[in-house]
């Protein structure tokens, strides 16, 4: 009987033991962990938010403390963030459950220092942020020639040639975009890329550009399965088709 009774109470243990187990397993699964280093950063937080296809949402305050911090959120799906450090300086990257993502960035130049391991995802959006922040360095190039112009005798003739130069930057960087995404239809990187604008100016829309996005949504909904990403865009499309 008390033989009984102990092979009872190990076998409750190893039950017991192997629920945590499994708890634990399912928790850091649908955990993502966010740590990096931000040098020159002289405030104490920034904050965390999700880009939702419809809107920005905050969803957290990240603590820095001398100059690193970590953090955890708990996700079962895909889903696109961004840090914000102030108004005008953040970066956005794509995780999943389960991501470690390892960021870095000097505060004084973050736009040209930062960068976030972990992920093919967030690489690939990083590469397509680098080419968008070439085209605007351009673009300020060209509106300073155009400021420096604006009393000089051959004003007209000279906006011409600005002009040509923009439409030439602007329909080059389309063009890259579009290789970029029909040469990754499985990743959301492309579907974020669809949506880059130069300020006001939209490189494609759901007018004239949704061919390319049906080319692409197949596999994206297979690699992406009830996402909400996902979901918006089938809808999207299907607003296209009316």
């Amino acid at each position: 009987m008390k033989q009984r009774e102990k092979k009872s109470i190990i076998q409750k243990i190893l039950f017991t033991v192997l629920c945590v187990m499994f708890l634990f397993t399912c928790c850091n699964r649908n955990r993502i962990m966010i740590s990096g280093v931000i040098e020159n950063y002289d405030k104490s937080c920034f904050v965390l938010r999700q880009i939702l296809p419809d809107e920005v949402i905050s969803i957290d305050t990240i603590l820095v403390l001398n100059g690193k911090f970590s953090y955890g959120l708990k996700s079962n799906q895909v889903g696109i963030y961004l840090l914000q450090f102030d108004d005008t300086l953040f970066t956005s990257f794509i995780v999943n459950s389960g991501d470690k993502l390892v960021f870095y960035a000097d505060a004084n130049n973050l736009k040209q220092t930062y960068n976030m391991q972990g992920n093919e995802e967030t690489k690939l959006l990083i590469e397509n942020q680098r080419k968008l922040e070439q085209l605007y360095q351009k673009t300020k190039l060209l509106s300073d020639r155009f400021i420096q112009s604006v009393y000089k005798d051959n004003f007209d003739s000279l906006i011409c040639v600005l002009d040509s130069m923009y439409a030439v930057n602007f329909d080059n960087h389309k063009k890259y975009l579009t290789d970029f995404i029909l040469s990754h239809p499985d990743k959301l990187a492309s579907l974020m890329a669809f949506y880059q604008s130069l300020g006001n100016n939209a490189f494609f829309s759901m007018e004239e550009d949704s061919k390319l996005l049906e080319t692409i949504y197949p596999v994206l909904s297979k690699t992406y399965p009830n996402s909400i990403y996902i979901d918006d865009l089938k809808e999207k499309l299907a607003k296209s088709d009316d």
